[in-house]
């Protein structure tokens, strides 16, 4: 008799500890993976692809150049047509000269474009553009980002320079005036 009573409690014993180890480990929190927090630093950047058409972005233009001299009077403006036109006035000799110029621009891999200098009026004067570009450049309030370099008559307009007020970086990709094709790409660095 005395076989059958130690198997008893040796099955007791074992069915006991089955038991608790069963109760601990469905009492036990499980092994989550948590959700990344949008707090968590990452290294990595967030980039947005925008198509545009010229219509859009000539009403961009003006809004932004408004809001860029907070609201002066400009004495230019620019126009997306089969060219990039810059129209403007200046002074010379008490009397405004109307100032129309014509680029045809070239995207750069940084994400800039260089305007080249395609035509060029000053009134009725024929001026050369290196010098008409280096008055531009010493007389009109232009943004930071544009820069003029008279002796390639060319301007370089660095987009991604641009000051934007979510702290955005513009690239540009495609700038094709002839079918009228923009995109662009706003990058934000995620923190």
């Amino acid at each position: 008799m005395k076989k059958w009573k130690r198997l008893f409690w040796g099955l007791l014993t074992l069915n006991i500890v089955i038991v608790l180890v069963v109760i601990v480990l469905i009492f036990q929190p499980a092994d989550n993976q948590p959700f990344p927090s949008g707090n968590q630093p990452q290294k990595k950047q967030v980039e947005l692809t925008i198509l545009a058409k010229k219509k859009d972005l000539n009403a961009l233009i003006d809004k932004y150049l408004q809001k860029e001299f907070h609201n002066e009077e400009l004495n230019y403006n620019v126009r997306l047509t089969d060219q990039v036109e810059v129209n403007g006035t200046i002074q010379a000799f008490d009397n405004k000269l109307d100032v129309q110029m014509a680029f045809e621009p070239h995207v750069q891999k940084n994400g800039g474009i260089i305007l080249e200098q395609k035509s060029l009026s000053v009134g009725k004067l024929q001026l050369p553009v290196r010098t008409v570009l280096k008055y531009v450049n010493n007389n009109f309030n232009l943004p930071d980002y544009v820069k003029i370099n008279p002796a390639d008559e060319s301007v370089y307009v660095g987009l991604q320079e641009m000051r934007t007020t979510n702290d955005f970086r513009v690239k540009v990709e495609k700038f094709n005036l002839e079918k009228d094709e923009f995109r662009f790409k706003l990058i934000d660095s995620v923190k």
